[in-house]
């Protein structure tokens, strides 16, 4: 809910009227207690990836970051499951479709999969990726 939205609601509900940087503010704090600080969530990529590497062996999962002013940051994420892969080469058609769609939260970037048909007619996601923009560096 966006914070405009949220003071409007705090307004006819409860008959006060916050200023709109508490709303901000008490909101941000929320999201926190909800799922965490956001500055702790680079940390977590590198948990994902070692929790996909000892349960799935043979998964592809890559973490790409670079330094900023003494700061590690996040640039991109790939991943595909060696299930998923194994199931593309054992039982889907032969046709990979790759698409994007942004991402439009607290942090820009866009969510990439590669997907197939299987013998069902159903999508079968293959391969995910988190980008920060279409460029031929990200599609490789």
């Amino acid at each position: 809910m966006a914070p405009k939205d949220l003071k409007k609601k705090l307004k006819e509900s409860h008959k006060i009227d916050v200023p709109y940087r508490k709303v901000v503010r008490g909101k941000q704090i929320a999201m926190d207690k909800l799922y965490g600080p956001w500055n702790k969530s680079f940390d977590n990529l590198y948990r994902f990836k070692a929790q996909i590497e000892e349960s799935s062996p043979g998964s592809f999962v890559v973490i790409d970051h670079h330094t900023i002013n003494n700061k590690i940051r996040f640039n991109k994420l790939f991943f595909a499951l060696k299930a998923c892969v194994d199931g593309f080469l054992r039982g889907c058609r032969p046709y990979l479709a790759v698409d994007s769609t942004y991402l439009t939260g607290r942090f820009r970037g866009q969510l990439c999969i590669a997907c197939v048909v299987d013998g069902h007619n159903w999508m079968y996601p293959v391969a995910i990726g988190v980008i920060d923009s279409e460029t031929n560096e990200n599609w490789v």
